[in-house]
């Protein structure tokens, strides 16, 4: 297969829409989904721009809104399989005349770099606008600003660096579903979305000691313990094995 069908296949992940029958039955033009989005938006930018001006505002609330993003990874992998069972595509994805782990490959891929488009878009617009606060409201500092934008980076570089893990373990747990190891899936939940939950539970220990979501004070790149990095690069040796489970599963256990 050549790097120009690779990457087509990757590209197409950015094309995708969802599930046809769902489409189906909420028919939204393009015009008003972004009218919705833009009046969500905006209703954003008022009220915490009202807070803001009150000083009821804590910058860090912004990053703390973000704790969200490992089970939005994680279900990001999960439907960009589950759709090709949703639309009746699975049968003509899987028959296309490349090798099963480069196709599985490509969509691991293609939703990797939704992830870390969509954190560069958010890193960007959040810190443009805390930026017009710094600058129009007097109790919001310069200062503060660039340890918001410091403890940003610290906090999306971690979650960006265990995006290959979350994204192949979503595809792992939707591929058992529709294999005859479905019995297993119950595991696979419980693994993985356990395993968040004690992650999450042990945060302030070891993800972020000593609060560093908080932007109150001097912000410092990375001021993680030395673990943390080699957690990060171990995780993505283990997200090239789930990929690998997910090629066994697809082409030896499918239910079809």
């Amino acid at each position: 297969m050549s790097s120009g069908t690779f990457m087509d296949l990757v590209q197409h992940e950015f094309m995708v829409r969802g599930s046809w029958r769902k489409l189906n039955r909420v028919r939204l033009s393009r015009s008003w989904c972004v009218a919705y989005i833009l009046i969500v938006a905006a209703a954003v930018v008022i009220v915490t721009t009202y807070l803001a001006a009150r000083n009821d505002l804590e910058l860090s609330s912004f990053w703390y809104m973000t704790l969200a993003f490992p089970y939005w990874i994680f279900f990001l992998g999960y439907g960009a399989v589950k759709r090709e069972w949703s639309n009746d595509t699975y049968g003509w994805w899987l028959t296309l005349p490349i090798p099963r782990f480069r196709l599985i490959a490509a969509k691991w891929l293609g939703n990797c770099l939704k992830v870390w488009i969509a954190m560069i878009a958010i890193y960007i617009a959040l810190s443009a606008y805390v930026l017009i606060l710094t600058s129009t409201i007097d109790h919001y500092t310069y200062d503060m600003a660039v340890s918001f934008m410091i403890t940003g980076i610290n906090w999306l570089t971690v979650v960006a660096g265990l995006t290959p893990f979350i994204i192949a373990a979503g595809m792992l747990t939707i591929s058992v579903m529709y294999s005859t190891a479905k019995p297993l899936t119950p595991l696979f939940w419980i693994l993985f979305m356990g395993g968040f939950s004690i992650v999450y539970s042990n945060m302030n220990e070891y993800l972020l000691p000593e609060g560093r979501l908080e932007t109150a004070g001097p912000a410092t790149f990375f001021p993680f313990p030395w673990e943390l990095p080699a957690i990060i690069i171990g995780s993505w040796a283990v997200a090239y094995g789930l990929i690998r489970a997910v090629t066994y599963v697809m082409d030896k256990k499918l239910d079809l």
